[in-house]
């Protein structure tokens, strides 16, 4: 079987309302198009010319999957983005869809066929407290 790649899901450009222009929309975008500038991506023209996660010192590639849902520099930012999804989908349901090939992220990015608002913009949240503690913001 095939692997389904969470980001290539989207066949058709669809007007979306999360894209309202904030800092959060703008690092969800980068999320879905597997643009965000992390290691993984960016290792030829950065600093370290590492793919490496430098936040947690784990020894793994930093890629967009390893930021959101693995890192432990951003626990905590995760445990409250976690909270949300909890609630809104049910902790059980939310432990069905990690272990499918996406690990859940297609839920959160909300190219999910059940799209959850509070859920993307908790991620937005996620996204952009992560990104500032990246940054040393």
């Amino acid at each position: 079987m095939p692997v389904r790649i969470w980001y290539a899901i989207k066949n058709v450009p669809r007007f979306k309302m999360f894209y309202d222009g904030s800092f959060g929309s703008q690092l969800l975008f980068a999320v879905r198009c597997k643009a965000l500038s992390v290691n993984r991506r960016t290792w030829r023209w950065n600093e370290g010319n590492t793919r490496l996660c430098l936040q947690c010192n784990r020894g793994v590639e930093e890629t967009v999957e390893h930021l959101v849902l693995e890192c432990s520099k951003y626990e905590q930012e995760r445990e409250s983005l976690m909270d949300v999804v909890h609630e809104q989908c049910g902790e059980n349901k939310w432990n069905a869809r990690c272990v499918e090939e996406d690990s859940g992220m297609r839920y959160l990015v909300g190219l999910d066929e059940e799209c959850n608002m509070t859920v993307v913009d908790a991620m937005k949240d996620f996204l952009v407290y992560a990104w500032n503690k990246r940054q040393g913001c």
